[in-house]
């Protein structure tokens, strides 16, 4: 439910991660960035030259086009699986979506020349702050319903369910892509959910995934009720 109602930073570890398990060459892209930002952070926080700025600006562009272009791949085959295989999960979730949220404007499709532009903007505001004020470090995603924010208009219920279905998609991703087939933990997640949802998760693992369900609920039996049960103290 963090990923719907915490902070940015929690939203970006998470998308990070998935991610890489897509495309495990972009950790080492985004450790590359990160290493540029801590680097110019460093620089404005002592005195230094134009020259010494210019090269770890030109530095900055580089790697964080390099990471735009990994977070816009990931997201495009993201809301196209929302959309072809998950659009029919109930009326509540039509236009269930992802959308990037930046401080540089249109921040896929900025290149290095636009990059190096906004830095020079704001030189200023960030020698007073000595920290790098713009970059993928600094972003957010949006969950949304059609144009209404997830975090703003949705129930408990519906981002509970908008966070599974998210999860979802990213085990069929790592299947697709990856050839690797996910494990599913289903963690109690069922106290919040309807049984038509409840229904609905079920029919979408289909017999895809491995799938572990923990609950205390034992009608919880009649929805998976293919799968054996392992009781507490069995053998």
């Amino acid at each position: 439910m963090q990923l719907v109602n915490g902070s940015p930073r929690l939203r970006r570890q998470y998308f990070d991660m998935a991610i890489s398990q897509l495309f495990p060459e972009y950790l080492v892209t985004l450790r590359q960035y990160l290493h540029v930002v801590d680097q110019r952070n460093a620089l404005l926080k002592q005195d230094f030259s134009s020259a010494q700025k210019a090269v770890w600006d030109q530095r900055f562009a580089e790697k964080l086009c390099e990471v735009y272009a990994f977070r816009k791949r990931y997201l495009e085959i993201l809301n196209t699986a929302f959309r072809e295989s998950y659009a029919n999960i109930s009326e509540s979730f039509l236009g269930l979506r992802v959308e990037y949220r930046s401080l540089l404007k249109d921040a896929f499709g900025a290149d290095e020349e636009r990059v190096l532009a906004a830095l020079d903007e704001i030189k200023g505001r960030e020698k007073t702050w000595q920290r790098t004020l713009v970059g993928s470090h600094l972003d957010d995603y949006s969950f949304r319903f059609g144009e209404h924010s997830l975090r703003a208009f949705a129930s408990g219920g519906q981002k509970r369910m908008a966070v599974i279905i998210l999860k979802l998609v990213q085990a069929a991703l790592v299947q697709e892509l990856t050839n690797i087939h996910p494990v599913m933990l289903f963690d109690d997640i069922f106290a919040e959910l309807d049984t038509e949802h409840s229904h609905r998760i079920r029919e979408l693992c289909g017999k895809r995934f491995q799938s572990i369900i923990a609950s205390p609920k034992a009608d919880i039996r009649d929805i998976f009720i293919d799968y054996p049960v392992i009781s507490p103290g069995a053998e």
